[in-house]
């Protein structure tokens, strides 16, 4: 499962049926500094967190206020990103290698994220009184 998901894309949402994604209730929440869109059943790469694998996390959802449920699958590396420092004429060339921790979420079925209505306000006006007119001063000859 681990090699499926190298080959797929390392972040958002990893969803074998795309279509059944659409259609589910979703959710916003928010893990390491970033905001996430999840479904229920739904795996969920981030950056890497703490907890170990088969840990329950709670989080918040930013629409509804209701508690997601998350299951931590697994813990691997991202895509390896190769840097190059050159610098012409010295014989300067730094060669260096980046592999980001990320974490495999699972969106446990039994949480529905509840989706909130919308409170639609009129806007408040205020009265302001306004400044009597100037008076004219009539120039001196």
């Amino acid at each position: 499962m681990t090699n499926e998901l190298n080959t797929k894309k390392l972040t958002g949402i990893i969803d074998k049926d795309e279509q059944t994604r659409r259609n589910s209730p979703t959710a916003i929440i928010e893990l390491g500094g970033k905001q996430h869109i999840v479904s229920n059943g739904a795996k969920v790469v981030v950056n890497r967190l703490k907890n170990e694998e088969g840990e329950t996390i709670t989080a918040k959802d930013m629409l509804g206020g209701a508690d997601i449920q998350l299951k931590v699958v697994s813990h691997m590396l991202g895509k390896k990103i190769n840097g190059l420092k050159f610098k012409s004429k010295v014989r300067y060339t730094r060669h260096y290698g980046h592999r980001q921790q990320l974490t495999t979420l699972e969106v446990l079925a039994g949480t529905a994220p509840k989706v909130a209505e919308a409170k639609i306000s009129e806007p408040k006006t205020e009265k302001v009184a306004k400044k009597p007119a100037a008076k004219k001063v009539a120039a001196k000859k």
